[in-house]
């Protein structure tokens, strides 16, 4: 393979993004930083929704799974989050738009502390914090992955040298050049399901092969029972409810009505990603089974791609993967300098300052997730972890929205116990965790909003 042209493709590529945040650096304001000034318009958001959904834990992570026994029940699973994506477009992006131009919010927390208290609002900036550090290690790895595959360099290194690019540009042009840079990183990754996953099919005589694998690994038996597929679909894809990057994308929409149809519309885009990802990963069982969840995507590649399509399927895959990192660096920046830093700890600044603070807080935070990332180093680990602690907030943002009696200790409460729950399990059975934490964290919330509404009938 002439890796020198594939490698022009993809520093041409990363070049063109770091001059994205150059570019955008000394034209952004607080709110261009953190919300696009509330001015994104429908197709603009479309982009940007579907470049951020779609990384490592759609394509990668996804394959993993499939590769490593979740076979076309994956797909199954997958399904939950395009649902679940419909039901967020509907009943929850137009009110998360009207709320943020109401209220002038940037954040997830600043919904809980407006419905609930100031304790409910910290307990969820510090499962932010958790869910979003993994979730960006995650990506920075999967960059990593790539990059180890293009240079043939130590993964390791890789991984830091893949970190650092993200670190570098998201800190200087935020939520602005992440857009930006959104729109253009979608066109790139429809490469991948437009020349790469086409290429695997036909070269593998369609989907004739497929019958012929294991009843066992097509039905995901070899990786989890079927009630945790059930359960999974079930619960799983709520989590985009409490996906703080779909949060901030509602809150940059320019109204309510582009809000609705551009999660509706990225939500079925999202999808044949989430299709691509699974097919992947079991045409991967069956032509590189020497592979392993991490590089299995990569040795397909390696495989079906003549030079020149691999350096811009390969750039397809950084832009999938980098517009996936920038905005979960930026979750946890806004989270840290808003929530925490000004919210919390109470430090009164100009917006000036507060976007100095951010640039240098996104660098650092960015930092400490390429630490997690080079520590774990496991694609499906990281991806199981972050999504996981994602559902201890549903019960919080559901009944926040749609019930007038829930209270703000019922809310902390399914937070806290539905985490601890959660972190509990992951050491026990980290691919069931979800599953006794959703439970815990909606049955406390109801057990304590009734004796609060109890207590309450009383007092009157």
């Amino acid at each position: 393979m002439n890796l020198s042209v594939d490698l022009i493709i993809v520093l041409l590529f990363l070049i063109l993004i770091f001059i994205v945040g150059l570019f955008e650096r000394k034209k952004i304001n607080l709110d261009d930083y953190w919300v696009n000034s509330r001015k994104t318009n429908k197709f603009v958001l479309i982009a940007t929704v579907t470049s951020t959904f779609i990384g490592v834990g759609a394509l990668i992570s996804n394959a993993g799974v499939a590769f490593s026994g979740g076979g076309l029940m994956t797909l199954f699973l997958m399904s939950s989050f395009f649902f679940y994506f419909l039901i967020f477009a509907w009943f929850f992006a137009p009110k998360i738009k009207e709320f943020g131009d109401k209220y002038h919010a940037y954040t997830l927390p600043d919904f809980l502390e407006h419905t609930y208290s100031k304790k409910v609002r910290i307990a969820g900036l510090l499962l932010n914090l958790l869910t979003y550090g993994f979730w960006l290690a995650l990506q920075i790895l999967g960059i990593g992955i790539f990059v180890s595959l293009l240079g043939g360099i130590n993964p390791i290194a890789a991984t830091a040298i893949g970190g650092a690019v993200i670190i570098l540009y998201t800190s200087i042009g935020g939520l602005r050049a992440d857009i930006r840079t959104d729109v253009f990183q979608f066109f790139i990754m429809l490469s991948i399901v437009l020349i790469f996953l086409p290429a695997v099919i036909i070269k593998n005589k369609g989907f004739s092969l497929i019958s012929e694998l294991p009843s066992s690994f097509l039905t995901g038996q070899e990786f989890a029972p079927l009630y945790v597929f059930v359960l999974g679909f079930l619960f799983l894809g709520a989590s985009n409810f409490v996906s703080s990057d779909l949060w901030q994308r509602a809150y940059a929409a320019d109204s309510k009505k582009n809000a609705l149809w551009s999660m509706k519309v990225a939500g079925i885009i999202v999808f044949i990603f989430l299709i691509a990802g699974v097919l992947m990963g079991v045409y991967g069982k069956i032509v590189v089974p020497y592979a392993d969840a991490n590089t299995v995507v990569p040795e397909l590649m390696k495989l079906y791609l003549p030079p020149l399509l691999f350096g811009f399927v390969m750039a397809g895959f950084f832009a999938a993967i980098m517009s996936s990192a920038d905005t979960s660096l930026l979750v946890l920046s806004m989270t840290i300098t808003h929530d925490l830093y000004q919210k919390t700890l109470g430090h009164k600044f100009t917006h000036e300052k507060i976007l100095r603070i951010s640039r240098w807080v996104t660098f650092i935070a960015g930092i400490l997730a390429l630490i997690i990332a080079l520590f774990i180093f496991n694609v499906v680990h990281l991806a199981i972890d972050a999504v996981s602690f994602y559902v201890a907030l549903l019960p919080a943002i559901i009944f926040g929205f749609y019930w007038k009696k829930a209270t703000a200790n019922a809310a902390f409460w399914s937070i806290i116990l539905g985490t601890l729950t959660i972190i509990t399990f992951l050491f026990i059975s980290p691919v069931e965790a979800f599953i006794p934490g959703i439970i815990v964290s909606f049955i406390s919330f109801l057990i304590v909003n009734y004796f609060e509404n109890k207590k309450l009938k009383i007092c009157f």
